[in-house]
């Protein structure tokens, strides 16, 4: 087997997705700790309000670049996957795509539809659905680095000798 390029993301695609990923967890964390460790009687802090805005923002920012890795890579990538016989690296991007749908899912939920008696456990289930999408993404990376250096020593192994 040798690896498909056509796979591979672009490095500004990768920047696009990581700089999102990264504004996410840096907005959300702090919100989950200035929300969840003040007095439940106490009102919200600006910082919070603030944290929200940068968290919806860089959503938005992350949906994008979601979009565009599906054409230009999940879907060609099931397909490859299907035919190359990848069923570890196949489940693992079905992982990372299921949860990343719960999780937009649960974000729209909370912002939009749920009463606010619902929020609290709708909000850790969002925090749980993220943290198993970002597992299940670096599993998929390991995965297909793997894949990679085994078809890279294959290749190797393959190439004839000059003498």
């Amino acid at each position: 087997m040798r690896h498909h390029h056509a796979l591979k993301i672009p490095r500004w695609q990768k920047r696009w997705l990581y700089t999102g990923f990264a504004l996410l967890l840096l907005s959300g964390l702090p919100w989950l700790l200035l929300h969840y460790g003040r007095d439940a009687d106490a009102l919200p802090t600006t910082g919070e309000a603030w944290l929200m805005r940068l968290h919806g923002l860089a959503s938005m920012f992350c949906l994008l670049g979601l979009g565009m890795l599906t054409s230009s890579h999940l879907l060609p990538g099931w397909r490859l996957s299907g035919r190359m016989g990848w069923a570890q690296q196949r489940r693992t991007g079905l992982w990372v795509s299921v949860s990343l749908a719960l999780c937009v899912l649960l974000a729209y939920g909370l912002s939009y539809m749920f009463p606010e008696s619902l929020h609290a456990g709708a909000g850790w289930a969002h925090a749980g659905t993220a943290v198993m999408a970002l597992s299940s993404w670096w599993r998929h990376r390991r995965l297909a680095r793997r894949h990679v250096a085994a078809n890279v020593a294959a290749a190797r192994v393959q190439m004839p000798t000059r003498k």
